[in-house]
């Protein structure tokens, strides 16, 4: 029998409200059966991820406003951080954990993915995959995961509640002109520093690369060292989420689950 306590879910839906609402609700869901989830996925929409931080800036409306006329989905996530912008070429992995309590966010989380998402990537082939910020890199950390110590590739960002810990990555493999613009002309209207060349995507470094092929390494290194099974996400996480209908941008996924939560959950 398959241990489904500790779930492994491949694959996005068709929206980008929708993707950034299930970990949202998830991770308030207070009745889960499910102590570990992590969902890998390719995103289907463009997207930009603002944060709470974000949304204080005075250019936010601004931002949102670029953001939207490049044809992108302007949402807040839960994680915390700085704004991110991807699309399909992109892959994104958000681990949930329901035995983590606040004393285990930090630096530590943040060290302990970083090595093994930078060792996931080394094994994909010429990718010189390091920890570390890059100068003048968008959403910075001391964690991001750069190539080469000149461009950014992956970046992350935590929320930990008192129901569990959801850990957000986002992973750049081929980066459209349409991102790289659009995350320089947002991170202009927040005021933001950028260095236009730190943006970039393992596919400028391993051409051959593409964003299914990555999510399918780290599926597999997901499932190995953690010994996760593979499952779908609840159900009726996914279909309260498919109801959503947001009537302001950018869209509040924080606000309109903890508004809204799973019904029974």
């Amino acid at each position: 029998m398959k241990n489904l306590d500790r779930l492994l879910v491949s694959g996005s839906t068709t929206s980008a409200v929708t993707d950034l609402v299930i970990p949202a609700l998830l991770l308030r869901s207070t009745h889960a059966t499910w102590t570990e989830l992590v969902h890998i996925y390719v995103p289907q929409s463009p997207t930009v991820a603002f944060s709470a931080r974000d949304v204080r800036s005075p250019g936010i409306t601004k931002a949102t406003e670029i953001a939207r006329a490049a044809g992108f989905e302007t949402v807040v996530r839960s994680p915390g951080g700085r704004m991110v912008a991807y699309d399909s070429g992109a892959v994104v992995i958000d681990h949930l954990d329901r035995t983590t309590g606040i004393r285990h966010a930090g630096s530590a989380t943040f060290a302990a993915n970083a090595e093994s998402h930078a060792r996931v990537l080394r094994g994909l082939g010429d990718v010189d995959a390091r920890v570390g910020e890059v100068d003048g890199e968008y959403c910075p950390g001391e964690y991001s995961i750069n190539v080469g110590g000149t461009a950014k590739v992956v970046g992350s960002a935590q929320r930990v509640t008192s129901t569990g810990s959801l850990f957000s990555t986002v992973v750049q493999v081929t980066v459209s002109d349409r991102v790289r613009a659009v995350i320089a002309d947002v991170s202009d209207a927040l005021g933001y520093d950028l260095r236009r060349s730190s943006i970039a995507g393992l596919a400028d470094h391993a051409p051959a690369l593409t964003a299914g092929e990555v999510a399918e390494a780290f599926l597999n290194d997901y499932r190995v060292r953690l010994g996760l099974t593979d499952g779908p996400l609840p159900s009726e996480v996914v279909t309260h989420a498919s109801t959503v209908t947001p009537r302001e941008w950018p869209f509040h996924v924080d606000d309109w689950s903890r508004a809204n939560p799973v019904p029974g959950a």
